[in-house]
């Protein structure tokens, strides 16, 4: 597979979505309705009090209450994001919430070196991030140098199919998963990203320790609003690619009409819920 260029790498590292405050709030919607699955994804790995955990691409909350809660006063969490907005945003969420062990940090997770933030970890956690990378091997062989040996990944990332759900069936949602996959591959995301995310991780020289996934099922007042604001906040990008904004608006009001429309449940986009370890370091011949 040939390299993503440079000018790639650095449109999609920037984010597809937009980051305004909705855009902010949708992710805090998101980071609550998926916290129960990240924290039985921490504690199959053992994750507990004292452990140094990093979040790459952690918004303005990310997994970092429930890894600030895991590790305890005696652990470390760092939470890297690109947009000093969304960092400054997550700095004001931790003060709220009390959680002293939490650092942020503003800047590019493959330009940021190990010792600037504190490594190497017990453990990295991506959530939603690793599928806006243009080259995710690159991006995973940087994030396994943020791990010691012997190190984990955790990577909770959606599936462009299945699409998400719900009861009843409501057409407007495949559409919106298929539109914002067309953003993202316009923006430089190869197909299949996330798909092809096990494969990716052995050939940044990472084991494969556990694949599983999950749908998240949410009430429909929150689920459609998280689903239709995912989509409002790429419109820009969408445009830009050649997308008709009726389009996008137009499936953007029907997953909003959705909220009061008798709907029994809906679902988040089927995550992969992915383990990597990173190889122990080979003892010195003698």
């Amino acid at each position: 597979m040939a390299d993503a260029t440079a000018d790639q790498v650095g449109q999609v590292r920037r984010y597809v979505l937009d980051g305004s405050d909705d855009d902010l709030r949708r992710l805090l919607s998101l980071s609550e309705s998926f916290a129960e699955h990240a924290r039985r994804a921490l504690r199959r790995v053992g994750v507990g009090p004292g452990w140094t955990v990093i979040d790459c691409g952690c918004g303005p909350i990310g997994g970092l209450a429930i890894l600030a809660e895991m590790v305890g006063p005696a652990g470390r969490v760092v939470g890297v994001d690109f947009s000093e907005p969304t960092i400054q945003y997550a700095r004001s969420v931790m003060a709220a919430l009390g959680l002293e062990n939490v650092e942020l940090v503003a800047g590019d997770i493959h330009e940021l070196d190990t010792a600037t933030l504190g490594g190497p970890f017990d453990l990295a956690f991506t959530r939603a991030f690793l599928m806006h990378q243009a080259d995710p091997v690159r991006t995973l062989g940087r994030i396994a140098g943020l791990v010691r040996p012997g190190g984990w990944i955790i990577a909770h990332e959606p599936l462009a199919t299945p699409p998400p759900r719900s009861l009843p069936h409501l057409g407007a949602l495949e559409t919106y998963w298929s539109l914002l996959h067309e953003v993202m591959e316009r923006a430089g995301v190869p197909r299949g990203t996330v798909e092809r995310l096990p494969r990716s991780a052995r050939e940044a020289g990472l084991e494969i320790a556990e694949a599983d996934g999950f749908f998240a099922t949410q009430d429909p007042a929150i689920g459609f609003e998280i689903h239709a604001g995912s989509l409002a906040a790429a419109r820009e990008r969408a445009i830009e690619a050649g997308i008709a904004a009726e389009m996008i608006d137009d499936v953007v009001a029907i997953l909003r009409a959705a909220k009061a429309g008798g709907y029994e449940w809906v679902t988040s986009p089927f995550l992969l819920d992915l383990v990597l370890r990173k190889p122990q370091a080979k003892p010195r011949a003698m």
